[in-house]
């Protein structure tokens, strides 16, 4: 197991006896009945008396079967399953610490606030606690040092505009209220410039001992009551991060769920990896020249200039299609950054810095700096296992690494050391032997409990062209005016790329009597709302909002997909992928687009009552020799390829 790194996280100090809870640390007999009766109680008090569902109870079985004989299992539970409930009950039974890891912030939130606080009120011995990044937490010493002062300045000694500095100030206030000090606790989107200037990564922390606000730390204090739990909630990046760290950042625990599964294997891939850009190096020399002076100024210029190379260099070679690897002038600008990078440490680290404003500057300078240190020599030294892409995130193009395989890694440092449930609504079939679990797991299956037989129609269309020939754009926009017409609004139209969403929104959006809202013109908390809200609308969207928008109810009676979601053919990390297996379509790119699929179809579904269309605008789904395969990872839907039925459908939803 790889050694702790000091500038990736603060580390986790077991607490003493007395602090800390206490739980068995050998025996673990779960008794399925007692679970089951557990769960009864707890849907008896739901609001209406809850409901028996089958599937629920089978994995409620299942789960507690795991963790009494120390399996590892993989649950695929269908929408509806009532799954969080299903592994909560069985956790808060087992006198053990569990860490339920999820991919997404919205089902974070709802079992932080909604279903494992329901199971504790239910269950004796049993503490919630939630932990999240430390960037997420308000930061005292940084508040503090502000105090909400009529002048504000970023630490590179950029000033603040007066709208960010506006909001600052509504979080300082907001900083005498909070007992969390949790970013997701606002009342308001905070502008992440805002939220920067008041909150510290890992790297520039002070640290409890050092920082003078250490005692009353809001990330201190959530570490506490980490540790003081039963079930403690994170999100599976941090989860992530912990084992990179050689499993210093989260308290000691023999089981884990992994809720949202299907993302696991992405995001332990980037996490075990890292990432470097230009910006990184931009920040590092703003901070560095802010703390060390006049006499690393033009040090700190150069690296500046250094960095605009780097980017250009970077965005060169991507340009020109090279993704994997290093180009001489990106190597060159690279080396050059390093130089300086090394100097400006060297230097803060013998810095004088005289009172505890002054030190906290120099740490938050410091700890960066190391850290890029630390990714600098990492690029140079690219590990077997390892791939070195490039990627454009937003405005620039970033280096990343990522493992190609997790699976060693996980099999070497994580599955050995504890017991997992990893569960979705959607399983690749691939997802054990990825995961390094084959042969060492048991996978399960739970039917979703709704009648997609009678409250839902899939539709491919005759006769629209393949996605790349000329007429498909014109073809999906004709389709997509007569079922948002039919419908009355209320779709939820994906797509797959982000410039056909919004030429297809920008021409469809006019010839319907309906709104038309567009991912990316507000937050996507707003957007959500203002979707749910409304009785017409249609929502234009791409990736994230594939999986984890949740809309059930009258606002929902459509759901559009433009094309099957297959990697694009030059992806680096699918390509690494493809490069390894014997048969790459079916395992690399099929599990992963027959998933993604899935995840998409199921947003359509979301309650017993719900009815609506799920129209696939892309023929290979009716007419390839591989659509059985994705077929089997679909709700049972009734299929029609009639335009005519599923208008006629979709106007009597709207009545």
């Amino acid at each position: 197991m790889e050694t702790y790194d000091p500038d990736d996280e603060t580390p986790y100090v077991e607490p003493d006896e007395e602090t800390g809870v206490q739980l068995d640390e050998d025996v673990v007999a779960i008794d399925a009945d007692r679970a089951l009766a557990l769960l009864d109680r707890i849907t008896q008090d739901l609001p209406g008396g809850g409901e028996r569902r089958e599937g629920q109870r089978q994995m409620v079985a299942s789960v507690a079967a795991a963790f009494s004989r120390r399996r590892h299992a993989i649950i695929e539970a269908g929408t509806g399953v009532g799954k969080s409930l299903a592994y909560l009950i069985p956790a808060a039974m087992s006198a053990h610490r569990v860490v339920i890891a999820t991919a997404t912030k919205n089902l974070q939130d709802q079992l932080a606030t909604k279903d494992a606080p329901t199971v504790a009120e239910h269950a004796s011995h049993v503490k919630v606690a939630v932990l999240k990044g430390k960037n997420n937490y308000l930061c005292r010493n940084r508040a503090q040092s502000l105090g909400g002062g009529a002048q504000m300045s970023f630490d590179d000694g950029s000033e603040v505009p007066r709208g960010v500095a506006d909001q600052m100030r509504r979080v300082l206030a907001w900083s005498n209220e909070t007992t969390t000090g949790d970013r997701d606790e606002l009342a308001f989107e905070v502008d992440q410039r805002a939220w920067r200037a008041l909150s510290v990564t890992p790297q520039e922390c002070l640290g409890r001992v050092q920082c003078p606000q250490g005692h009353s730390c809001f990330a201190e204090l959530a570490k506490d009551r980490a540790a003081e739990s039963s079930l403690l909630i994170v999100n599976t990046h941090l989860y992530a991060a912990h084992l990179a760290s050689g499993a210093m950042l989260l308290p000691a625990h023999e089981f884990v769920v992994f809720d949202e599964a299907h993302e696991i294997i992405d995001i332990f891939a980037s996490l075990l990896g890292t990432s470097l850009n230009a910006s990184r190096l931009r920040g590092l020399a703003g901070a560095a020249r802010t703390v060390l002076g006049a006499d690393f100024a033009d040090r700190c210029a150069g690296l500046v200039s250094g960095a605009d190379r780097l980017a250009a260099s970077l965005a060169a070679q991507y340009d020109a299609g090279q993704l994997t690897g290093l180009g001489e002038d990106c190597v060159r600008e690279l080396a050059s950054c390093a130089v300086v990078v090394t100097q400006i440490i060297e230097a803060l680290r013998v810095l004088p810095a005289p009172g505890a404003d002054a030190e906290a500057r120099r740490v938050r300078a410091l700890g960066p700096a190391v850290h890029l240190g630390n990714d600098l020599e990492r690029i140079n030294k690219v590990r077997d296992g390892e791939l070195l892409f490039l990627a454009r995130r937003d405005r620039e193009v970033d280096i990343e690494i990522s493992l190609v395989d997790v699976g060693p890694r996980l099999r070497d440092d994580l599955w050995g050391n504890v017991t997992a449930v990893l569960t979705s609504a959607t399983i690749p079939d691939t997802l054990a032997k990825s995961l390094g679990l084959d042969g060492d797991c048991v996978v399960e299956h739970f039917d979703s409990p709704f009648d997609y037989q009678a409250n839902s129609l899939l539709y491919v269309p005759e006769g629209i062209p393949a996605r790349n020939a000329d007429g498909a754009e014109a073809a999906i926009i004709e389709e997509l005016v007569g079922l948002i017409s039919a419908a009355g609004g209320r779709t939820l139209a994906l797509f797959t790329n982000r410039a056909v969403m919004n030429r297809v929104a920008e021409a469809v959006a006019p010839r319907l009597d309906t709104p038309v809202l567009v991912q990316g013109t507000l937050s996507r908390q707003r957007i959500i709302e203002q979707f749910r809200d409304s009785a017409e609308a249609s929502l234009f969207a791409v990736t994230s909002f594939w999986q984890g928008i949740d809309v059930p109810g009258h606002s929902l009676s459509l759901v559009t997909i433009d094309r099957l979601p297959f990697a694009v053919p030059n992806d680096p990390l699918a390509e690494a992928r493809r490069a390894k297996s014997d048969r790459p379509f079916y395992e690399v790119d099929l599990p992963r687009a027959a998933m993604l699929l899935a995840q998409g179809v199921g947003r359509l579904i979301r309650t017993s009552t719900d009815r609506g269309v799920v129209a696939v605008l892309d023929t290979r789904l009716a007419e390839s020799s591989y659509r059985s395969s994705l077929f089997r990872k679909l709700p049972p839907m009734k299929r029609t390829r009639d335009r005519t039925q599923v208008h006629a459908f979709l106007k009597e939803l709207r009545q």
